[in-house]
């Protein structure tokens, strides 16, 4: 294990009960066992840190330090991290055996990669899933960022030493900490995703995004990330014209819909 690079899973944490045990059960039984996981609790009411300080894996790092907030609390955590590689897992989602093995392996074989993600399985309820059928090349993925984040939070797998180089999250914003941050590491590497399904997304209506981000607000910020990836990653620049006139499709219908 000692020639094996270390691999820091960074997880943040608000009120994860119950399923924060599912996540850190599959992390622990991960295939690749050469990880740390460090877990930054955003000052939980539930019992999640409790719940968590009885883990008695060594592997396995709290860090609870007041509330913060999303971005914060990733930097915290980035900061913590001793990895050569650092992966995000999101607090309800469940990274399969292999995940790290498979992730591993490609930026070993493949330097000039910055991050890398891979497809996944939307867990809606017991009887209702959906496959992902992502884009996996560069080239696709850079176009990709000036229309939605074309990588799953939860899947993505970053060198640390790029990480490191653009910065970690932008606190400056309150949305789309991790389009931001692809964009900035599409700019300087190149960017992939695998092809296999190695996370599996629980969806309900209690996650931030899906409480907060949403409607004209959503559609705004996306529309201006839109611009700031096709003027940092120098992308044709007809995609001002398109996304825009995507975006005032989108009022149309959603409009027309509310009629």
């Amino acid at each position: 294990m000692e020639n094996l690079p270390l691999v820091s899973v960074l997880i943040t944490v608000y009120n994860g009960m119950p399923l924060i045990g599912s996540v850190i059960k599959s992390l622990i039984e991960q295939t690749y066992s050469n990880i740390e996981i460090i877990v930054v609790d955003d000052a939980s009411t539930d019992n999640t840190l409790a719940y968590l300080e009885e883990i008695k894996d060594p592997r396995l790092k709290i860090i609870s330090e007041g509330k913060l907030g999303r971005g914060k609390a990733l930097n915290l955590g980035l900061s913590k991290c001793n990895g050569t590689y650092v992966a995000i897992n999101d607090a309800d989602d469940i990274s399969l055996p292999e995940r790290i093995q498979l992730q591993v392996d490609f930026m070993e074989a493949n330097i000039e990669y910055g991050l890398v993600g891979s497809n996944f399985t939307k867990v809606f309820s017991e009887n209702k899933q959906e496959k992902s059928n992502k884009s996996l090349d560069n080239d696709s993925l850079r176009l990709e960022l000036s229309k939605h984040s074309c990588i799953q939070h939860s899947c993505v797998l970053f060198r640390k030493t790029v990480l490191d180089e653009v910065g970690g999250y932008n606190l400056k914003i309150k949305y789309l900490y991790d389009r931001d941050i692809y964009i900035r590491v599409a700019k300087i590497s190149k960017i992939a995703n695998l092809p296999q399904h190695l996370v599996l997304i629980n969806r309900h209506e209690q996650q931030y995004f899906n409480s907060k981000y949403k409607g004209i607000k959503r559609q705004l910020f996306s529309l201006k990330y839109s611009f700031i990836a096709i003027r940092t990653l120098k992308l044709p620049k007809g995609l001002y014209f398109k996304r825009t006139l995507s975006f005032f499709y989108t009022l149309l219908i959603n409009s027309i819909k509310k009629i």
